[in-house]
């Protein structure tokens, strides 16, 4: 069942359809013959499209003034180079709209099936497979170096990682409203506020590697052996920590498959205590971000999973757990 907020969100924002036609023609030089609008994120425009010839690709185009899908494109090629299955882009270009300049990308479908899809059906012990899986081919992107922490500017500089740590720092805690409105009381915010400094200085990575930032069970796709075929949506992409990038993939997988990804990625046992706390930090990092975007953009039935995790993490650190 779509989620009524998406679907009133994407709602307010839609390029003409011959728009969406010219790019998937563009891209593959074959006819259009079906268009269907995908409601799911926040940001880019998808849409599904099926070709004259029984194919089927995905136009995603970016909302205006917002710029990425160049470094985007960038990240999946070092991504494919290092053995990640990812889908191909067929193109990239920018459509002009009543509302300015967008960016737009053209990608293949990816082959086998999502992994939101086929884990209701599979067994434990399958479902634990598929899970390692992933965690291996995780594992395969945390090896790619990227020239500095989070993403290049339009000018292709890494931001300096002392700025981006204080920046960091200041816009998080910047977030105390929306945190209050989320339903965290102020004693709770002052809590988390005063941890941001120790939660950066703990999980900044001395050499920054390729993550992915979104890595949930409908963006992981497998094949008749349950493994991994295809890694979509690469939006989230940055430079960052492999610890980070699992926390974040944390929030997105139930426990016992994240438990599964974590022994398949291989580099820390899901019991070590320095990577628990690790982990828990980086979280939190994620988790005050979430809770504050949901609030600002009036989602206010999305920010309770999110502000339940910053409570289990408090809870944890005042009895001493991390």
């Amino acid at each position: 069942m779509p989620n009524p907020f998406l679907s009133e969100l994407h709602g307010r924002f839609e390029v003409p359809r011959h728009v969406v036609v010219g790019l998937a023609e563009r891209a593959t030089g074959r006819c259009v013959v079906e268009v269907e609008r995908v409601v799911r994120g926040y940001d880019n425009e998808v849409y599904r499209v099926g070709l004259d010839d029984g194919g089927v690709v995905y136009p995603r185009i970016r909302p205006a003034g917002d710029h990425g899908h160049t470094d985007e494109v960038w990240a999946m090629e070092q991504a494919r180079a290092a053995g990640v299955p990812v889908p191909d882009v067929l193109a990239s270009e920018v459509v002009y709209t009543e509302e300015g300049e967008r960016e737009a990308m053209v990608v293949s479908c990816a082959p086998g099936r999502a992994l939101a899809a086929l884990l209701p059906s599979l067994t434990g012990n399958e479902r634990r497979s598929a899970m390692a899986a992933v965690g291996r081919v995780l594992a395969l992107l945390h090896s790619v170096p990227t020239p500095g922490p989070w993403r290049p500017d339009g000018e292709g500089r890494w931001p300096d990682p002392t700025s981006l740590r204080n920046g960091f720092i200041d816009e998080r805690a910047g977030e105390r409203t929306e945190l209050v409105r989320a339903g965290l009381t102020d004693e709770e915010v002052d809590q988390i506020i005063g941890l941001l400094p120790t939660a950066w200085d703990a999980t900044a990575p001395e050499r920054p590697v390729l993550c992915h930032g979104d890595l949930g069970p409908d963006h992981a796709f497998v094949d008749a052996d349950l493994n991994v075929s295809a890694m979509i949506d690469w939006g989230g992409w940055h430079g960052g920590s492999a610890v980070g990038d699992l926390a974040r993939t944390s929030m997105l997988n139930e426990d016992e498959d994240f438990a599964a990804i974590v022994d398949g990625h291989g580099r820390w046992a899901n019991d070590d205590p320095e990577f628990r706390r690790a982990l828990a930090l980086s979280t939190m990092m994620y988790a005050i971000g979430h809770t504050a975007h949901h609030v600002r953009i009036g989602d206010l039935a999305g920010a309770p999973r999110s502000v339940a995790r910053l409570r289990r993490i408090l809870a944890d650190f005042d009895h001493g757990r991390r």
